[in-house]
C-alpha cells in the first residue's frame, strides 16, 4: 500500500509567529512561576513563625526568620529573572520578525512515509520518524519535538480541518505521542 505524503504551505504571518511564541513562552514558564509561589508561601510561613518563636525562644525565631528571608528572597530573585527572560524573549522575538519581513517565504511542513520535513524563510530540517515526538496543545497546537531539543509549532488555524485530522493521524502512525 502506497502511504499518502502529506505537504503543506502555511502562511507565515507576524500575528502567527509572535502567537506561537508567546505561547511558547509562557507554557515553558507556568509550571516554574507557579513553583515560585511555593517559595512565597514558605517564606511567609517562616516569617510568622520566627515572629512567634522570638517572643519564646530567641535564637529559635532568629534560625526561622533566617529561613524565611531566604525564601522571599528566592521568590524576588525568581521574578526579576523571569521579568529579564522575558525582556530577552522580546527583543530576540522582534529581531526574528524583523528578519522575517525582510524575507517572507511561507513554511513548508511535509510529512512522508520515510521523513518529517520543516523549511522555513531560513532553515530547513528533515527527521526520520524515530527521532519525532509529538503532542497536542490546547486542541489548537501540534507540538512536534525532533530529537531532544528543536520544536516546531503548527497552529490549526493554519490548515483546515481536514487535513488537521489527517496529520494527526500520520501522527500517530508514525511516532509517538508525548505528553508535556
Amino acid at each position: 500500500m502506497n502511504e499518502e505524503v502529506l505537504t503543506y504551505n502555511t502562511p507565515n504571518s507576524e500575528k502567527i509567529l509572535r502567537k506561537i511564541h508567546y505561547y511558547e513562552f509562557t507554557r515553558a514558564w507556568k509550571k516554574n512561576l507557579n513553583k515560585n509561589k511555593k517559595n512565597l508561601m514558605w517564606g511567609i510561613i517562616y516569617i510568622l513563625l520566627a515572629a512567634y518563636m522570638l517572643f519564646y525562644k530567641k535564637y529559635f525565631g532568629l534560625f526561622f526568620l533566617g529561613f524565611g528571608l531566604f525564601y522571599i528572597f528566592s521568590y524576588i530573585n525568581y521574578i526579576v529573572v523571569y521579568q529579564k527572560r522575558k525582556k530577552e524573549f522580546n527583543e530576540s522575538l522582534n529581531k526574528e520578525i524583523e528578519e522575517f519581513n525582510l524575507n517572507p517565504k511561507d513554511v513548508i511542513w511535509e510529512f512522508t512515509p520515510e521523513y518529517f520535513k520543516f523549511l522555513n524563510y531560513k532553515s530547513e530540517f528533515k527527521f526520520n520518524w524515530d527521532s519525532i515526538t509529538y503532542s497536542i496543545l490546547d486542541n489548537q497546537f501540534i507540538y512536534i519535538t525532533a530529537m531532544p531539543s528543536l520544536h516546531f509549532i503548527l497552529d490549526k488555524a493554519n490548515i483546515d480541518d481536514n487535513n488537521y485530522n489527517k496529520t494527526i493521524a500520520y501522527l500517530n502512525n508514525k511516532s509517538k505521542a508525548k505528553e508535556l
